[in-house]
Parts: structure tokens; C-alpha cells; sequence
């Protein structure tokens, strides 16, 4: 709808705004346009008049939102539409042959915008009456000073002189713009022709090239090549240049001329472009290539002499008529518009919501009664008292009921008084009524509305006053009652306490709870325990590095024969003692081997074997002579390392005894102990300042024979 292209052309400078920042606007509305969008998303067998519906929520949207809307209605269509509405009606209809014998007439549409017109009547507002299209009116009325801005899907608004233009309205509270309660996409036209250097007269050129509403356009111009042509002409004379296409002959001759094969393309000067790129041009002053700004301009002027023969074509290009009805004003504007917001009549609003949508009776007051008290928020500040009191079907405000902050907006909900003609009407239908039911009364019980705090100071400040007055008294006697619940526990406390003082009460020693028993007298594991147990060392180890800070980290070393008894521990306690018990119980009868008739005596054994003579070793037979004792020394010494004997240890090596034939032939059955033996030798002196580390070779373990030495078996080394 509107001039084809222009809203894509106008896209990138569109600013979304939200609704509130039109609060205290007065806004011109295209109603046609809001028709149309209910007609064409409605479902029309649930719904047939969605268009009433839609526009009763949109209106009461903006007036709670603080806008003025003036709406618009169409008038008689100008006869460069009958065509282009005719189509339209054929395509509703489906081309179904229609009785009116009127071409491109409006008689539904025109029905329907009555319908509106009554119920904006009923809401208290009044709508202006348009001579032609309402897009053109709402225009007026922007370019006149006497609105904001125009809402309208039509981008004719700027042909016909519009300054600001908001289309796409969004009262919806979801989606992306549904915290801020709604939207709206504006254009302003001081910005367009800032940015895009396009004006009301280019706008028209663009409706002439390319087609609108009036008139189809040439066949095969688009936007770009309309865009290109704006380049080389100016708001002013951008029309005048399309009329002259018909009578000036200068186009053609430059045709001739840019068509000239010996121009260059590129710099405009004589010679061809392939000549300039390698040699220059010497009108540009150049040796390599030329100058290349030709390039641009060649391309705007081929453009136009394009259009021309485009334009030429057509009979009547460019259209007077066309071109009169976005410029001229065919009928006078009002000077003053009447947009003051009247009181809504409550009853009449009822019965039309109920015999044109169905709405039950108390549904359509529980929708128009926000509406009503915004109304006398807004206008009762500026009537006296005394005029206050002519005006009827007022509602009286009864109390604040609490603080609401709705969108950011400090509020109050107001309780009203049910004292109203018109409750008592609907209280009277509801009881008639026997399909109702309970809910339906509820509503009627107790009415609210929310309204803004600045609204309600203006026009009810005793109302306030009431409210902070019994805010504050709610306060003190909420802290006066916490003093005395606080005294009250405190006095509680004492007298307990006094209580127990004259009963002297002793709780018995033997009567303790459980978890203070256990807390205080909790079995300790065996793994604690071997932990506490302090095991100290024969020799203690110096130690090396600095001590570590014994809190926390002072964990004792256990050895593995403590590992080894957790494990079995662990192990036992896993079998229940198993082992135990079975240790304790086991007999002498659990032992007896196999060879039950032959019992050994096990110390029969041991007499006969240390009675026998192969244990002993006489060394004085074996060392005879002074000599031999030297030599035996002086093996000794040679075999001995720089370790430390300890306790007269010595090692010799077996070479030393002479061989028999009987290694134990020759023990006798007095048995004198090897280190007094061989302490009798003068030479084993300088054997126990010797070292005690020999080779391994030579170790037979002394230490094991001397600690044996009670025993009364003997051995010779």
C-alpha cells in the first residue's frame, strides 16, 4: 500500500520505539489501515467483526498509556483509486459477480467504518471525517501542527506532507518488546531528506517511475534506477526534469555523443579507452590511464536517456493528476480538531460490545471500567467541585489498597465503591440470568483499577493521606507489638527461671542423655590407639633437616610388624573373632599325628645327640707349638677388615683347621667356650682394636655361637 519501494528504500533510517515515549502525544490514525490488518489475520467464521475487538483493545491501550489518538475516517475515494479498488474487491470476493452496479464503490467498507465510529463514539472519542483518502488527512493534520505524527501502513503520508510516520503498531506485551509494553517503528522526514537526500517532490517522482496506489508506473523501472536518477536532480527541480522529457531534445544529442565510438568511456575526452589505459590522455594530463570521474556521470546520464524512452511510451506521462492529488488540497482542513477525550458512556458501550460481538454484559463493564477511571483521573483535576457534582455515573473512590509498580510506573490500586447505577443493572441481570455463574458476581464485589500515583495526587490527595495515615498507624502498632511479644518472652524466661530456683531442681547423675554420654566417653579403634602409643628407638637417628612443625603433621612412623598386626586385626574383626575362638578352644587331641602308635620323645633325641663326640674339637692338639699360634694369628690379621668387632667377634677362615677324616672325631665331651680359648692367645689383642667389617666370605656368624653358648652343642669355625 502506498508508493511501491519507498518503505524498502526508508528501512535502514527506521528508529523502533517503544509506546511509552509517545505518552502525551496526540496521534493521528488511519482507521482504514487498522480495518484492513483485522480482516486479512481474522478468522472470520470465529470471529466475523474482529476489526471492532482489535480496535477496542488498541485504543483503550493507548489512552492508558497517556496518548491522544485521533482517528481518521476515509471519504470519498479520488477516481485515480476506482481501479486499483475495484481489484481489491474482486480479490475479496474471489471475482464472484457482486450486485453493486457502483464501480470501485466502498459501501462495506464504509459499513464498517461506522461500526467504528460508534463504538470510539461510546469510548468518548471523536473521529474526523476525511473529504478523500484518511492517509491524506492524517497528513494534513501532522504538516498543520495539529497532531505529532501519523500511525499508518500507507507510505502516501510523506507524498501528502507528513513529518513523522509510525507504522507496524505492536500493543502486544510478548515477544521481544514486551517489557516495554508494546512498539512502534517511526520515520521521520527531516531524517530521510538529511540522509538520503529524498523530499516530498522526489517521493512523487518515485510514485510516478515506479507506481502507488493512483497509478502503476512505467513498465520495467525499479527503485534503483529511480535512486540513480535522484542523484542528478534536485528536491525542487525533480519534477519539473521529468515533465521536460516530452519537449527537450538535449537528451538525444548527448546519447549521440556518449554513443560516439572515439570518446573514451572513462575521462569523456577523444580517444578510446584502451589507447588512454596505455599511453594517458593528454586532455587529462596523464601518461598512464586517464582520469576516470567520467565514469560515474556517463552512467547517470545513459540512465536518464533510459527512463526517457520509458516515459515516452506513455500517452499521459508524467500524470497532472497524479502529481495534483499528493500536492493540491482539494478540500479545506479543519483548523481546529476537536481530539478532547469526552467521559465514556458506560451503558451504550455494553450494549453495543453485546450486539455486535457477544460480549456478556459484565465482561464489557469489567473492560470499559479501567477506562472510565482513567478518565476521571485525567480530566477531574481541571472541573471544580461544584461541577463535579452535575456530571453523573462518577465513581467514588473508597481506598488505596496497596502500592503497585507497574512497568517501572509508581502506582496505587484503588478499591472503588460498588454504589453505581450501573453495578446495580448487572447485579440485576446476573440474578435473572441462572447460567451464570458464582464467578460472575465476584467481579462485581469488589472493583479495582491501577493508576498512577501523580494521576491520583492530582485528583484524590485525601485519598493518600488516608492511605500514609493508616500506613504509618499499621507500622506502630506492628513495632509496639514486637516490644511486647519481646517483653512478654522475656518475662517468660524469668519466671522459669524463678521457677526452677524455688524447685531447686538436680538432674540425677546417672540420668545423662545418650549423645552426651557418647560424646564424651567415645570408643577409640585400635588403629588410634597404636597411633598414641609413643615408641621410642634404642639408637635415635640425628636428624638432618629442620624439624617439622609438630601440629597437625606429627604423625608417628609405624613399623610393618604394627601393619601386620592392623591387618590381622582388620581381618579378625571381619570373622567375629573367629580365630580367637578357635585358638581357645583347640585340645591336645587337634595335634596328634598320623603315627599315633610311635610317639617320639623329643628328648631322648636331643641327650643322644649332645652326647655324641663329633661336636667337640680340641684346639690345643690341632695348635701344638708357639709357631703355629703365630702363624694362625697372623692369618687371622690378614683376613680382617677395617670394621669394628664388637664383643671379642672374630672371623677365621677354615683353611686354618687341619682336615680329617671325622670333622667331630676329635671333640671332647668338656666343652670350653671359643672365646676363652681364644682369648688365651697373647696375639688376640690387636685382634679386638681392629675394624669389624670382613668379607662376606668369611662370616660364619660368631655373634649366633657366642649368644649359644649355654646350649651344650659345640662349634668349630
Amino acid at each position: 500500500m502506498g508508493v511501491k519501494d519507498l518503505w524498502n528504500i526508508l528501512s535502514p533510517l527506521c528508529d523502533r520505539r517503544p509506546m511509552f515515549e509517545l505518552q502525551g502525544k496526540t496521534i493521528a490514525i488511519d482507521l482504514s489501515c487498522w480495518v484492513v490488518d483485522s480482516q486479512t489475520v481474522a478468522d472470520h467464521s470465529v470471529q466475523p467483526k474482529m476489526y471492532l475487538r482489535n480496535l477496542y483493545f488498541r485504543t483503550a491501550f493507548l489512552l492508558m498509556q497517556g496518548i491522544s489518538p485521533v482517528f481518521v475516517l476515509e471519504g470519498k475515494a479520488p477516481t485515480l483509486k476506482h481501479n486499483t479498488i475495484a481489484k481489491r474487491n474482486n480479490i475479496r470476493s474471489g471475482f464472484r459477480e457482486r450486485k453493486t452496479a457502483r464501480k470501485g464503490g466502498r459501501s462495506q467498507f464504509n459499513r464498517i467504518l461506522n461500526e467504528c465510529k460508534e463504538m470510539l463514539l461510546y469510548m468518548g472519542l471523536a473521529c474526523v471525517q476525511g473529504h478523500g483518502e484518511a492517509e491524506a488527512m492524517c497528513a494534513y493534520l501532522n504538516e498543520d501542527g495539529l497532531v505529532d505524527g501519523c500511525i499508518s501502513q500507507d507510505s502516501d503520508c510523506f507524498l501528502y506532507g507528513a513529518k513523522v510516520v509510525y507504522r507496524n503498531f505492536c500493543a502486544s506485551a510478548q515477544g521481544n518488546r514486551g517489557g516495554t509494553g508494546g512498539a512502534v517503528d517511526e520515520y521521520s522526514l527531516e531524517k530521510i531528506e538529511r540522509i538520503l537526500n529524498l523530499g516530498r517532490n522526489k517521493m512523487i517522482a518515485l510514485a510516478l517511475l515506479c507506481g502507488c496506489d493512483y497509478d502503476e508506473g512505467l513498465n520495467g523501472v525499479g527503485k534503483e534506477a529511480a535512486m540513480k536518477l535522484f542523484k542528478i536532480a534536485t528536491d525542487e527541480d525533480i519534477l519539473d526534469r521529468i515533465r521536460s522529457w516530452k519537449t527537450d531534445s538535449t537528451l538525444n544529442l548527448k546519447e549521440e555523443e556518449l554513443l560516439n565510438p572515439n570518446l573514451c568511456t572513462s575521462c569523456g575526452h577523444s580517444g578510446k579507452v584502451q589507447k588512454h589505459t596505455k599511453s594517458g590522455c593528454v586532455d587529462c594530463g596523464t601518461v598512464i590511464k586517464c582520469n576516470d570521474s567520467f565514469r560515474e556521470k556517463r552512467a547517470l546520464i545513459l540512465n536518464e536517456i533510459a527512463l526517457r524512452k520509458k516515459a515516452l511510451l506513455v500517452e499521459d506521462f508524467p500524470s497532472q493528476e497524479l502529481i495534483d492529488e499528493f500536492l493540491v488540497r482539494k478540500d479545506p482542513v479543519p483548523t481546529k480538531v476537536d481530539i478532547q477525550w469526552r467521559q465514556p458512556q458506560i451503558n451504550k458501550f455494553i450494549d453495543f460490545m453485546e450486539r455486535h460481538l457477544s460480549w456478556e454484559p459484565q465482561y464489557a463493564f469489567e473492560k470499559i471500567f479501567p477506562v472510565v477511571t482513567r478518565w476521571q483521573l485525567e480530566h477531574l483535576p481541571n472541573i471544580s467541585t461544584d461541577t463535579r457534582l452535575t456530571i453523573s455515573d462518577l465513581f467514588i473512590p473508597k481506598a488505596i489498597k496497596k502500592v503497585r509498580n507497574i512497568r517501572s510506573v509508581a502506582s496505587y490500586e484503588i478499591i472503588w465503591e460498588t454504589d453505581h447505577a450501573t453495578v446495580e443493572k448487572l447485579r440485576e441481570y446476573i440474578a435473572l440470568d441462572n447460567e451464570n455463574n458464582d464467578n460472575d458476581a465476584d467481579i462485581l464485589s469488589e472493583l479495582t483499577s491501577i493508576e498512577s500515583q501523580d494521576a491520583v495526587s492530582k485528583c484524590y490527595p485525601e485519598l493518600i493521606e488516608a492511605f500514609e495515615n493508616a500506613k504509618n498507624a499499621k507500622k506502630r502498632k506492628t513495632k509496639k507489638k514486637a516490644a511486647n511479644d519481646a517483653g512478654a518472652e522475656v518475662a517468660g524466661k524469668r519466671k522459669t527461671e524463678k521457677r526452677r530456683q524455688k524447685k531447686n531442681e538436680k538432674v540425677p547423675l546417672n540420668n545423662k542423655k545418650i549423645d552426651e554420654f557418647i560424646s564424651k566417653n567415645h570408643p577409640i579403634s585400635l588403629e588410634e590407639s597404636f597411633e598414641r602409643m609413643s615408641i621410642t628407638p634404642k639408637r635415635s637417628k640425628m636428624l638432618t633437616g629442620p624439624r617439622e612443625d609438630q601440629s597437625g603433621k606429627n604423625k608417628m612412623k609405624q613399623g610393618p610388624q604394627f601393619d601386620k598386626v592392623l591387618r590381622l586385626q582388620n581381618i579378625d574383626s571381619k570373622l567375629n573373632n573367629t580365630l580367637d575362638r578357635m585358638f581357645h578352644e583347640l585340645s591336645p587331641d587337634d595335634f596328634i599325628s598320623d603315627c599315633d602308635d610311635h610317639d617320639l620323645n623329643m628328648s631322648l633325641i636331643i641327650d643322644s645327640i649332645c652326647g655324641k663326640k663329633c661336636f667337640q674339637l680340641n684346639v690345643e692338639e690341632d695348635i701344638k707349638t708357639s709357631e703355629d699360634k703365630e702363624n694362625l694369628c697372623q692369618n687371622i690379621e690378614s683376613l680382617v677388615t677395617v670394621d669394628q668387632i664388637e664383643s671379642n667377634e672374630c672371623q677365621i677362615n677354615s683353611s686354618v683347621c687341619d682336615e680329617t677324616t671325622d670333622e667331630f672325631a676329635n671333640i671332647s665331651e668338656s666343652y670350653i667356650p671359643l672365646n676363652q680359648r681364644l682369648l688365651n692367645c697373647n696375639e688376640m689383642k690387636g685382634l679386638q682394636k681392629s675394624s669389624a667389617k670382613a668379607s662376606n666370605r668369611f662370616s660364619f656368624g660368631v655373634d649366633a655361637l657366642m649368644n649359644d653358648t649355654d646350649s651344650k652343642i659345640s662349634f668349630v669355625a
